[in-house]
């Protein structure tokens, strides 16, 4: 077997295909607005998995609604109401089964169908499906809208296997380890899919409130330490948002310090703050090989 060795060259007339990217930011600045239309065509080739359930107010969005982990269940009863048993070895325990979507209490509440029961999904149950049918659906883009709340269920389900009221009664750290583990597996293989598939992934957290080490103002996703760490290393692009109340406009910002989770792997968005939109996103990538072009040109002049 050959094994072909690849020389990088660049061309920055498109942006990149398959690319992680991550969107910090307090409430309100335009994350979830932005990510929803975060591709060259606009929203028709994003979809959001929502999980804080805040994306119905964005028009245009094409939101898949998820309110859990995993799917809730209930218990299979017989034809006179009684729960049906199995069992497993001398374990005998009642028959489970999922809820149905549209049976697990959550209503819409905005559009033509406000008020009737709306149709919300388990994270397990629409990756698989997106998975399976991505080739025969429009989308190119895959938004996790936020990474916060996974994280949240994560924790959720190791306290409750633990058999403790917090995940921090759980010794030596441990219940964060798994919680970490479960989170990280959970985005690698997303990330995994979409780069195979040449999609981009989303990941929206909301920033951690900053604090003060050694003279400087922390800024992160308000995730465990370790798996912040852990994603951040796994984004290409890591981008801060923030609205701008004198101009009404939201910005992104790329500039990277040591007390910053922020940069860019594509050399035309270091250190940059720019409009929090894409086709300035975009047309900063394509116009940098042009840019440079000029400044030499500029800088022999002299």
């Amino acid at each position: 077997m050959n094994v072909n060795v690849q020389t990088i060259k660049n061309d920055w007339s498109e942006i990149p295909q398959g690319l992680t990217w991550y969107f910090i930011g307090a409430p309100k600045t335009g994350k979830s607005t932005q990510a929803s239309k975060w591709h060259k065509d606009g929203s028709s080739k994003v979809v959001i998995l929502d999980t804080d359930l805040g994306a119905d107010f964005v028009d245009g969005a094409n939101i898949i609604p998820i309110t859990s982990f995993n799917p809730p269940m209930r218990t299979v009863l017989d034809k006179d109401g009684n729960p049906i048993h199995e069992r497993n070895g001398t374990y005998v325990y009642e028959k489970q089964e999922p809820i149905p979507p549209i049976e697990r209490g959550y209503y819409y509440r905005t559009g033509a169908d406000k008020g009737k029961p709306m149709e919300t999904y388990a994270l397990t149950e629409a990756i698989p499906w997106l998975k399976k049918n991505w080739k025969s659906l429009p989308y190119e883009v895959i938004v996790m809208d936020t990474i916060d709340q996974v994280n949240m269920w994560i924790e959720e389900i190791i306290t409750q296997e633990a058999g403790v009221e917090d995940i921090s009664e759980i010794g030596f750290g441990k219940g964060w380890s798994i919680a970490r583990k479960r989170g990280l597996n959970s985005i690698k293989r997303l990330q995994v899919f979409c780069k195979k598939n040449a999609s981009d992934l989303i990941l929206v957290s909301h920033a951690k409130p900053s604090s003060t080490t050694d003279e400087k103002v922390q800024l992160g996703p308000e995730l465990p330490r370790g798996f912040a760490s852990a994603l951040l290393g796994k984004a290409d692009i890591i981008g801060y948002t923030t609205a701008n109340k004198q101009d009404n406009n939201y910005y992104i910002s790329f500039l990277t310090y040591d007390e910053r989770s922020v940069g860019s792997r594509l050399i035309p968005l270091k250190q940059k703050t720019l409009l929090f939109d894409y086709n300035v996103i975009a047309d900063t990538i394509k116009n940098y090989e042009k840019n440079k072009e000029n400044q030499n040109a500029s800088t022999t002049k002299k």
